[in-house]
C-alpha cells in the first residue's frame, strides 16, 4: 500500500513560490531596509550610505548598529564612541563636509549641503 501526501500538502508546495515572488523574493542586491531620509547608518565598518544630500538646514542621523563601537567626526562635530543609539548633526551652511571614524581607518563618509 503506498501511501500519498495529504493534498493540501502539493497545494502549498504549488502557491509558496508565487508567494514568495509577490513578496519580493529577497533579493541580495537590495538593503533589506534603506536608511530613512537624513540618517546613515553606521554598521559593518561602514557609513551606509556613504555620501548622503540634504538641504540646507536639515539634520542628519547616524544610527549606530553591529557589534562594535564606532564613531562619527567632522569639522566642528564629535560623536561619543558607540555601538548603539544614535547622533544628529544640522548642517546650516552649503557644501560638502567629509566625515570618518577615528577607530577605523578607511570608514569615511562625506554629507552634500545644498
Amino acid at each position: 500500500m503506498t501511501r500519498r501526501p495529504p493534498r493540501h500538502s502539493a497545494i502549498a508546495l504549488l502557491v509558496l513560490p508565487l508567494l514568495v515572488a509577490a513578496c519580493g523574493g529577497g533579493d541580495d542586491d537590495e538593503p533589506t531596509s534603506p536608511a530613512a531620509e537624513g540618517e546613515v547608518e553606521v554598521i559593518d565598518n561602514k557609513f551606509e550610505p556613504e555620501t548622503i544630500e540634504v538641504a540646507i538646514g536639515d539634520t542628519v542621523t547616524w544610527v549606530f548598529k553591529g557589534s562594535v563601537k564606532h564613531n562619527v567626526v567632522g569639522p566642528g562635530f564629535t560623536s561619543k564612541t558607540q555601538k548603539d543609539g544614535t547622533f544628529e548633526r544640522t548642517f546650516n551652511s552649503a557644501g560638502t563636509v567629509k566625515y570618518v571614524c577615528t577607530i577605523h581607518p578607511g570608514m569615511n563618509g562625506k554629507v552634500e549641503v545644498s
